[in-house]
């Protein structure tokens, strides 16, 4: 095969404005390729659509797609060819002649390194391919990210071309994308802002407007105007630099938005090119909304898992270690076991798209579990326009579950309050609750964690020794985004919001193990912008349990600052006192012996404990009950 590399975007010839000769986004099938699969493994280039692979994905629409594994094959090792069945005539006057295209992985680090090449051919029969020029090749080095590519196609002037793309070299990671592919000729200027980089939610002060511009047209840019505007006035710099055609130019303008809290921006960017040829593509409109106050921000851990599947094991584990993170809260989506919850198992792999073990963060962030901590790590210091509480009270046999969000920043659009009722300690007599291991033997590596060195827990681990944790029981309205109009549309800083879900309580739940996550979610995108969680609407005023030889009273309750625990004894005692957050954390502790009969107060100032539900323990001569304590 003779090689050829081209230099990216050369120019053709002089050009006028573009004309399109060739154009396939892929929204009808594969009609216009005919397809070969060389290495004869009955796998071969094919079409797919991103909704199948969740909101991570950064392709939009149907796109084709070849594989270099597949989870019933596994490894492959790819020779496929996609090659244009009709032959694309090239006139003889065409100038600054390109082809374009998009690839890119669906699948993250470290599965994205897919080789391909892209071909020019005079027919689509293998010897034809085999002595095509191969005019682009690459190894992908970037994970998750639409890629924009192309070539110059000067040398084929006046011809009539088969393009081909060979998915090829390459084995055990994924899938290679490619779409919206164009043959055409380009104009000699034409500027675009490509992108908008403005946070949705930020701090008073001032604000960069941020993005990027790309070079549309053949002739390299070397000059242009920026500007943006608010409504106000607009804001203007000359930026001097040079851009390739076919390049881009990441930009901050000089001149800054001064954000007033509790302010919503509209802000319209404009990049103005000399001889444009597309006005249309030159402006782009973004919103900024800021806060009057920065709330803690709570991120949600969404694992896919099953008990059949002998790797989810380690997202157990995975949660587990992330139960010492207070603003993280886990959730394990079951799938195809006793613990499925329909609604939510046939939504999520929306938003964590890919196989089991899976899990994301905030439906923003996807990857394996072990990623949770980085992932949490990337969205925790996110802004979010309100911060969120949970509570329920049992009522006959139902949770009357409200999720409340206190306001901080404006927002128009689709915001939602959703809840998710989840339960620790679940264990079952039946055999879908025992958990397959591939970790049994050590031949998987180490994995120790959730209960079970799983190296020596057998395969499958029987249900007599599970205990599964995060068990995601329920959803508010079965409603993976939150109810439709469960917030205004116009969010307005200082006001609360809050919605009530009604949520039957399971005939095997244990309602001492269960809690609410309630959660902020965008239902444009599924972005969940913040969370919290509670156990348990504390009553107002006393809360107080009795035992036989003392009884223990918690008040105020709620509190914000400081509350009293009395303790009441009938014999000469020891007592511990003893408060424990959602995560099991004791945040307070205190122990006496020999106390004699009588009354004792111990005053707690719960000032900075975080707004949600407590749990106090008392023990007294080795006996303990428990109460709850509100903080509000």
């Amino acid at each position: 095969m003779k090689k050829i590399l081209l230099p990216v975007l050369a120019l053709c010839t002089a050009g006028a404005y573009g004309q399109t000769y060739f154009s396939d986004d892929f929204a009808s099938g594969l009609g216009s390729w005919t397809l070969i699969d060389a290495d004869g493994d009955g796998n071969e280039w094919n079409i797919s659509n991103a909704a199948a692979y969740g909101s991570a994905v950064p392709f939009d629409g149907d796109f084709a797609q070849s594989r270099s594994w597949t989870g019933a094959d596994g490894a492959l090792n790819p020779d496929n060819y996609m090659v244009s069945t009709a032959g694309i005539s090239i006139p003889g006057a065409a100038g600054n002649c390109v082809l374009s295209w998009t690839t890119g992985t669906i699948q993250g680090a470290p599965f994205h390194e897919e080789n391909y090449s892209v071909l020019v051919a005079t027919g689509t029969d293998v010897a034809s391919l085999l002595a095509a020029d191969e005019v682009f090749t690459e190894t992908l080095a970037d994970d998750q990210e639409v890629l924009n590519r192309s070539v110059d196609l000067s040398a084929y002037i006046g011809s009539t071309i088969y393009i081909a793309f060979r998915h090829h070299s390459c084995t055990n990671m994924n899938m290679l994308v490619v779409d919206d592919v164009t043959v055409a000729t380009l104009p000699d200027y034409d500027i675009s802002v490509n992108s908008l980089n403005l946070q949705t939610f930020v701090e008073a002060g001032m604000v960069n407007i941020e993005g990027e511009v790309k070079n549309n047209g053949a002739m390299t840019i070397t000059s242009f105007d920026l500007t943006w505007d608010d409504g106000t006035g607009p804001n203007t710099e000359t930026i001097s630099t040079s851009i390739a055609s076919g390049g881009t130019y990441t930009f901050t303008h000089t001149d800054q938005l001064n954000a007033v809290g509790g302010t919503a921006y509209s802000v319209e960017v404009c990049a103005d090119l000399v001889d444009d040829a597309e006005p249309a593509n030159d402006c782009m409109t973004g919103n900024v909304n800021t806060v009057t106050e920065v709330p803690e921000k709570h991120t949600v851990g969404e694992e896919k898992t099953g008990t059949w599947c002998g790797w989810c094991p380690r997202g157990a584990v995975a949660l587990e270690d992330m139960e010492s993170t207070s603003t993280f809260h886990g959730v394990a989506v079951h799938n195809g076991d006793p613990m499925v919850v329909a609604s939510y198992d046939g939504a999520i792999g929306t938003y964590v798209p890919g196989g089991y073990p899976g899990a994301g963060v905030d439906r923003v962030l996807a990857g394996d579990p072990t990623n949770f901590s980085a992932m949490h790590s990337a969205r925790v210091n996110t802004i979010s326009p309100a911060s969120i509480t949970a509570e329920y009270e049992e009522v006959g046999g139902n949770m009357e579950v409200t999720i409340t969000a206190d306001i901080v920043g404006p927002w128009n659009g689709d915001y939602r309050l959703g809840a998710i009722v989840v339960e620790d300690n679940v264990t079952g007599t039946s055999s879908g609750y025992a958990q397959a291991n591939y970790y049994d033997g050590g031949g998987a590596g180490p994995l120790d964690g959730a209960g079970h060195d799983w190296t020596t827990a057998g395969n499958p681990v029987p249900a007599a020794d599970m205990e599964y944790d995060h068990v995601a029981r329920a959803l508010g309205d079965n409603q993976i985004l939150g109810a439709s109009g469960s917030l205004p549309t116009v969010g307005v800083a200082g006001t609360t919001e809050s919605h009530t879900y009604t949520i039957a309580i399971g005939s095997d739940w244990d309602m001492a193990n269960v809690h609410v996550i309630g959660i902020l979610v965008d239902g444009s995108t599924g972005e969940i912008l913040n969370a919290g969680s509670d156990a348990h609407a504390a009553v107002d005023g006393i809360e107080e349990v009795s035992a036989e030889n003392f009884n223990v009273s918690v008040f105020p309750n709620p509190s914000a600052d400081m509350t009293n625990i009395k303790v009441s004894l009938e014999e000469a005692s020891n007592v511990t006192v003893e408060i424990y957050n959602l995560l099991g954390e004791m945040v307070y502790s205190s122990n006496t012996d020999n106390l004699s009969a009588g009354e004792y107060f111990y005053q707690v100032d719960v000032a900075d404990y975080s707004a949600g539900i407590y749990t106090v323990k008392t023990t007294v001569n080795n006996e303990s009950k428990t109460t709850k304590l509100s903080v509000k």
